[in-house]
């Protein structure tokens, strides 16, 4: 039987991340269901992270591609008309962070610009996020970013957007065959805590622990059927600071 140690919205917590994979035990697969960037301080080092896994580990690494991912592919193609709304939205550090590892020059130069120097010197990264999944079935698991569209009893019914931009399509019943395992809404607007949610009839699983906003970042190990092996979470890097 084969597992699965599933993560989300990463939000570039860097140091988060290297202490959640600390429980990641590399028989298993490992799943990043998106939003590895934007808000947190390390965005570009979560990306070359991930991107080495997957070097390293091949097939036992599944990318999911989220929203945020979205909006910075979106932005870089069309800086102009996407600065203000991506800016808004956390990707003021996301570029900081890439922004460290080209010549100091480019930080002087308008965002505009910098957008321009960003898409062309990083292609490899901006590959690597393009071509993250939109959803991956795993066995009983259909694993996604936001969820899906829920008002429907199959997946192929899902239009690509709502994949990673979704909300609150768990407050319907889930009457695919499949538990659906999603990011994207953090936990607190579901339960009013950081912890995993799971659903009373225990089709819909929820990890988004909000780490970006002083939360956690959250792990599950599930069997391919369905059944909770191990949950984890540790503080984000950013709760971390505010209490030293």
């Amino acid at each position: 039987m084969k597992n699965y140690f599933i993560i989300s919205d990463i939000h570039g917590q860097y140091k988060a991340f290297e202490k959640l994979l600390k429980y990641w035990n590399q028989k298993d697969s490992l799943v990043l269901l998106g939003d590895l960037i934007d808000r947190g301080p390390q965005s570009f080092e979560v990306v070359q992270k991930v991107m080495d896994l997957k070097k390293q580990y091949g097939e036992q690494v599944i990318f999911c591609k989220g929203n945020h991912e979205a909006m910075l592919l979106d932005f870089l193609e069309n800086p102009g008309q996407k600065y203000a709304f991506y800016y808004k939205y956390g990707g003021r550090e996301t570029m900081a962070s890439f922004l460290k590892y080209l010549p100091a020059e480019v930080s002087e130069l308008e965002p505009i610009e910098q957008a321009k120097v960003v898409k062309e010197e990083f292609a490899e990264e901006l590959d690597f996020l393009n071509n993250g999944k939109l959803y991956e079935i795993a066995g009983n698991l259909l694993l996604t970013h936001a969820g899906f569209d829920s008002t429907f009893a199959t997946v192929d019914e899902t239009q690509d957007e709502n994949f990673i931009w979704i909300r609150q399509h768990y407050k319907n019943e889930n009457k695919t065959p499949y538990i659906n395992v999603f990011g994207h809404t953090p936990l607190q607007h579901i339960h009013d805590c950081n912890d995993i949610w799971i659903s009373k009839d225990q089709k819909y699983i929820g990890i988004d622990g909000g780490c970006y906003f002083t939360g956690q970042l959250n792990g599950i190990v599930l069997s391919e059927e369905g059944q909770i092996i191990h949950m984890y979470a540790v503080t984000s890097d950013k709760t971390e600071h505010y209490n030293n």
